[in-house]
């Protein structure tokens, strides 16, 4: 079954085909007028070894030809039989000059088959981008390209996340604000890990618990929050429940506020306002909240209460 060269090539016209056809059945007009190359059916062996060097995909195995270009194989058989005069000239010239004398066809010509061996006559689609680019002097092989360009990537990928980590957590190690010291001192020296950790460090002043939570990971922010104990505060922020608790006689209510610090810098980033209900025998009852937009005076106590809880852990003086 010969092969034949379609569409895609018009205009296009790459000789990659020709270099490796092993018979020299590839041709195009003497003149280069043509706007296509052709494959001769007589001369063609049906080696296929044109089809991977096409790069527009044009050649096909006539059995295996689009229907939608069913007619370029009388195309090419025609280019060989019926014009190869005219194919050499151009239609201004051929209207100017008198006709040639029409050409005595060639005798039908047999090709000897060729002995090829089965792994020969069987390559696979590799082997023969590999032929090509022997053929086309190509020093690197796209097969050998593609597969290192993707551990290449990978690499470099993981050195800019290493990066990132070192320098992000070099950052948080020269905070020396009071802030950044109480969340070192929470970590006690703990290298980060990539999963969020978190740590908790509990001191009483005043008869009051006061309580420094940490949470730190290598890709995040070192978050520093604050549960400063309050007294009592006149607001409703608990859900319809309030009423069932408000009837018990040996309740025990604990108020307080939690403060968070996004980044251990100092900027106060959200407040909660919590009450908790024990029983008489200390036996959790619930616990309710509401958020609320920070204020400057819950910045001021933040400060404050920040300040008094590195005194009392030895990381300040005063």
């Amino acid at each position: 079954m010969v092969h034949v060269i379609a569409e895609p090539c018009v205009d296009t016209k790459d000789t990659a085909c020709v270099d490796v056809c092993p018979v020299d059945c590839i041709h195009e007009a003497g003149d280069g007028s043509s706007n296509q190359l052709f494959i001769d059916p007589v001369e063609c062996i049906d080696c296929a070894a044109c089809v991977p060097a096409c790069p527009v995909d044009a050649i096909f195995a006539e059995g295996d030809l689009p229907a939608k270009w069913s007619s370029f194989t009388k195309i090419n058989a025609d280019f060989f039989t019926a014009a190869p005069a005219a194919a050499s000239t151009t239609a201004s010239s051929s209207a100017e000059s008198p006709k040639a004398p029409a050409k005595e066809p060639e005798p039908e010509w047999k090709p000897e088959p060729i002995d090829l061996s089965e792994e020969d006559m069987y390559k696979s689609i590799s082997e023969m981008r590999e032929d090509v680019a022997v053929n086309r002097g190509l020093s690197v092989l796209y097969s050998k390209t593609s597969i290192l360009r993707f551990p290449i990537i990978t690499i470099a990928a993981v050195l800019l996340l290493f990066i990132y980590g070192l320098s992000n957590n070099l950052s948080k190690n020269f905070n020396k604000t009071v802030y950044g010291k109480i969340s070192s001192f929470a970590l006690n020296q703990t290298k980060p890990k990539i999963a969020e950790n978190t740590f908790t460090i509990f001191k009483k002043i005043n008869g009051k618990t006061y309580k420094a939570k940490v949470v730190d990971s290598i890709f995040g922010n070192r978050n520093l929050s604050f549960i400063i104990p309050s007294g009592e505060f006149k607001r409703e922020i608990y859900h319809g429940g309030e009423a069932y608790f408000g009837k018990l006689t040996n309740q025990n209510s604990q108020f307080y506020y939690i403060y968070t610090d996004e980044k251990s810098d100092g900027k106060l980033d959200s407040v909660l306002l919590v009450r908790e209900i024990w029983s008489s025998k200390n036996r959790f009852l619930g616990r309710y909240h509401r958020p609320v937009k920070p204020t400057s005076e819950h910045q001021l106590s933040y400060k404050k209460a920040a300040k008094l809880f590195a005194k009392e852990i030895g990381l300040t003086e005063s």
